[in-house]
């Protein structure tokens, strides 16, 4: 697939489907739809973004500046960091061994992870226009930060998951350990290192941190652990237990830590808590917990019945009203799934889907639309609560790791050949192809 390509999209057309979800969220059964296919040919251009399609290959140019307000994507092209700006392609990094490239919240800087040998990994940064390649932790930094609590096993310590502060050129990061053979093996820390001074804080040793989450505006950071979850100011004040749960049962050489969501206003958060048996049977329900930012008790909000969640995590929608999960139907051998949508109280329930198999990837950024694929190719669709689900082309089964850049318009990976394809699209307009890329598994980064 080369050179200009269109998103054919088609219109999925359900004779009662938004009347379906009408009732599903009053709590009435839903008719059983009957289902026709239209094609739809849409224009070639993405009329929001400023991104026409033009056939030929991407200009190797110097983009302009990120502060302009367009969309930049940050992403790794043969193991170098490159990046997309208004048509233009340049390549930051040279040194072949970079992976998982984060753009800060200003698009200025962009922070990804370097393989230093086969078990070591440091954490570097370099501008958005190519300058200022530094080290932001090294590996000398890891091992002092694991030193006194490291297992003498464990063959080195290295960044686990690492996200900029919201509105900061702040990195936060927590650690693991790396033994020789399987497993996962957090030391429960957080750290945060100023990518313009290159000053490490400690903000938690081992034990006080854990798997992290900053409100939307970086004032208060969310802590999970194997039993509880923690509520913090960004400065590591006012640090309590918020809720606290049974270790859930992973069935594997890792800990299941529970992943809040912050309301978009920062006032509460929301978790979904699997049954300490996530296999029993009978099926056990995944509860939805909410948790006040103000230190009131948290609350009970709902249950689901979904599927385990090493398989599918419960969805939490952006704006916090609903979740998308899957249940098992039919007879196991079928291994048929269906796609729930409900309210974030559990009612409402409704069966937007059933395929074998169904993944529910992604909901848009202003909550009505939402990304799944079914079958084996796999199909890539997109639902709404508002209007008939449509149908990616089917030169685009496959896609992967499709991210919402707006309500519209969405990035996401294709396989070609030996490498993959970045494609930005619309709903509303046209694709295109941003790069073709080889290399480590495709990973992207996108500011606007």
């Amino acid at each position: 697939m080369k050179g200009k390509k269109k998103i054919r999209v088609y219109l999925l057309t359900f004779g009662v489907l938004l009347t379906s979800v009408a009732c599903a969220f009053s709590g009435k059964p839903a008719p059983t739809p009957t289902v026709t296919i239209l094609p739809i040919l849409p224009t070639s251009t993405i009329a929001s973004s400023g991104v026409v399609e033009t056939p030929g290959s991407v200009p190797e140019t110097q983009p302009p500046t990120p502060d302009t307000g367009a969309l930049i994507v940050a992403y790794t092209n043969e193991n170098n960091v490159s990046i997309w700006l208004q048509g233009a392609i340049k390549q930051l990094t040279t040194s072949s061994d970079a992976y998982e490239p984060r753009l800060s919240p200003d698009g200025k800087i962009i922070a990804f992870l370097r393989t230093i040998d086969a078990f070591h990994l440091e954490i570097w940064a370099v501008d958005s226009n190519g300058e200022n390649q530094r080290r932001l932790v090294g590996v000398e930094d890891l091992d002092a930060i694991g030193g006194g609590v490291r297992d003498p096993a464990a063959l080195a310590i290295i960044p686990y998951r690492f996200r900029w502060i919201p509105g900061s050129h702040n990195l936060a990061f927590n650690t693991q350990q790396v033994f020789q053979g399987p497993g996962l093996s957090l030391l429960n820390d957080l750290y945060v290192v100023d990518a313009d001074s290159l000053q490490i804080n400690h903000l938690f040793l081992s034990g006080w941190g854990g798997e992290f989450f900053y409100s939307p505006d970086g004032s208060q950071i969310a802590i999970s652990q194997p039993d509880q979850i923690l509520l913090t100011n960004a400065d590591g004040s006012q640090y309590r237990s918020a809720l606290r749960y049974d270790p859930v049962t992973t069935y594997s050489e890792y800990r299941f830590y529970a992943r809040p969501v912050w309301a978009p206003d920062g006032s509460f958060l929301l978790a979904a808590i699997p049954p300490v048996d996530p296999l029993a049977q009978p099926p056990q329900a995944t509860e939805i917990w909410r948790i006040s930012a103000d230190d009131t008790s948290p609350a009970l909000a709902g249950s689901v019945f979904a599927v385990p969640f090493q398989e599918q995590s419960v969805a939490f929608s952006p704006d916090l009203e609903r979740i998308a999960f899957l249940k098992e139907t039919g007879q196991p051998q079928e291994n048929l799934r269906e796609l729930h949508l409900a309210t974030v109280d559990g009612l409402g329930d409704f069966v937007y889907s059933k395929a074998s198999p169904i993944v529910f990837q992604s909901w848009s950024t202003d909550s009505t639309r939402f990304v799944y694929s079914t079958g084996l190719a796999p199909e890539t669709w997109i639902g709404s609560l508002e209007e008939t689900p449509l149908g990616l082309s089917p030169d685009f089964n496959g896609a992967q790791g499709l991210s919402w850049v707006n309500s519209t318009q969405f990035l996401f990976w294709l396989p070609a050949g030996n490498g993959f394809e970045l494609h930005l699209a619309d709903i509303d307009g046209g694709s295109k192809l941003l790069d073709t890329v080889f290399g480590v598994r495709p990973f992207f980064s996108f500011h606007r």
